[in-house]
């Protein structure tokens, strides 16, 4: 079981992540954290933002490459693996396999949804899911400078290496696309660890928090629904909806990022 990962950006950062960044480690921060109260949290938040931020560096090296070099050419491939193994410390053993997944996932990252996909998904958004994913706000299909405009969002980012197909787009407003979800390719990316609001705070301050920790909270619970029941966050997304108020999880604690939801809690 596990999130089904169905891009190659995604696929190159949970093997990161479950192989090359797997140990007792972890562990051990754990307990050097436990008097924070938020052990398990912030262990989380470090090793997604290790994967994705070792991801976002190695799709960026080869896109600067092949600005320069025929992608895929043996100059290309050579210069890019010797970046794996020199500058991020892949070893010899371990090179090979990290290449094919970073490549595959720069060719992603260097791809554009196709006119004939992008008219197909609109077509669906404006007959299926007229309403931006993330915030529930309808879209205008006609207008293309307004906040309300329909555009088509990557869910894992192209910069993350994320492909231009079905399984990861979405319908969103402009407004969530550009200044709310923006190229963030995880929860963990947002200064999360900045939202800080004290005891009981009021509704009017919690709806006042900044877009960008809303699309954090949401894509928190996106990726938890899609590791526990095995889908893609696309799937995920669609399944939880858009996100609702933010509320408390525990009202007699601080209102800190992770003492918040912003979504159904009946799907977990």
């Amino acid at each position: 079981m596990g999130l089904v990962a169905a891009t190659d950006g995604e696929k190159l950062c949970d093997l990161l992540n479950h192989k090359h960044l797997e140990g007792g480690a972890w562990v051990e921060l754990a307990a050097l954290l436990r008097r924070t109260g938020r052990d398990s949290h912030l262990v989380e938040f470090f090793r997604e933002l290790a994967a994705v931020n070792t991801t976002g560096r190695i799709v960026v090296a080869g896109r600067s490459l092949s600005e320069q070099y025929e992608f895929g050419g043996p100059v290309f491939d050579g210069l890019f693996r010797e970046h794996l193994r020199s500058v991020l410390g892949f070893t010899n053993r371990d090179v090979d396999e990290v290449f094919r997944f970073s490549r595959r996932a720069v060719a992603a990252a260097l791809e554009s949804p196709t006119k004939g996909l992008q008219r197909q998904l609109r077509n669906w958004a404006e007959v299926r899911h007229s309403h931006c994913y993330m915030c529930n706000v309808p879209m205008d299909f006609e207008e293309t400078e307004s906040h309300t405009s329909f555009t088509l969002e990557h869910v894992w980012p192209r910069a993350y290496g994320g492909n231009s197909i079905a399984e990861n787009l979405m319908p969103a407003c402009s407004a969530c696309n550009s200044n709310k979800k923006r190229h963030f390719a995880t929860w963990a990316m947002p200064a999360v660890q900045s939202l800080l609001l004290g005891l009981s705070p009021t509704p009017q301050r919690l709806d006042e928090i900044d877009g960008s920790f809303k699309f954090a909270l949401h894509y928190r619970a996106a990726h938890r629904f899609a590791i526990l029941n095995h889908c893609s966050r696309k799937n995920a997304f669609l399944k939880i909806g858009p996100w609702t108020d933010i509320r408390l999880r525990d009202d007699d604690d601080v209102a800190d990022f992770f003492n918040l939801e912003n979504h159904d809690p009946a799907y977990f």
